[in-house]
């Protein structure tokens, strides 16, 4: 986990910044093997696609429109949330932990314009697992564990 709760002050982003940030949000949504795999077999219904793209909007919508500090805590909660509401899931891997220190680390970054993360992630050839791919994944529809 990040050795700070706070994903940096809430000054302005500029365009380029939050457009880089945009960028970085979808590498990393497309190489989290959980959310993938909930698209994939489609959790969410037939617009799971959709729904994991409005997925990473909402998140790219948290760190570009409100005011910092943007805390770990309210990130990893969101995201549990909307995968619960999006894709009736429940992602036990940490994944969730680990992508939001991911996009925190990203944001600050952004903030100072240094996009090295995002290089390293376009330059990649992982494909579909960087995150958690040394774990066995634990994931569980909340529907077959008789939470719905």
């Amino acid at each position: 986990m990040a050795a700070s709760n706070s994903g940096g002050g809430g000054g302005p982003i500029s365009a380029e910044a939050a457009a880089a940030l945009g960028e970085g949000i979808k590498l990393v949504f497309g190489r989290w093997t959980a959310l993938q795999m909930a698209v994939e077999n489609q959790w969410g219904g037939r617009d799971s696609r959709a729904k994991a793209d409005q997925f990473g909007e909402s998140i790219h919508s948290w760190f570009c429109r409100s005011r910092g500090p943007h805390y770990f805590e309210d990130l990893v909660d969101m995201m549990y949330e909307n995968i619960s509401d999006s894709f009736n899931a429940d992602f036990e891997d940490n994944s969730v932990e680990e992508v939001a220190e991911q996009l925190l680390i990203i944001h600050e970054e952004c903030m100072q314009s240094n996009y090295s993360s995002i290089e390293r992630l376009r330059n990649s050839h992982v494909q579909g697992n960087a995150v958690s791919q040394s774990r066995q994944i634990v994931i569980a529809p909340l529907a077959i564990l008789g939470i719905l």
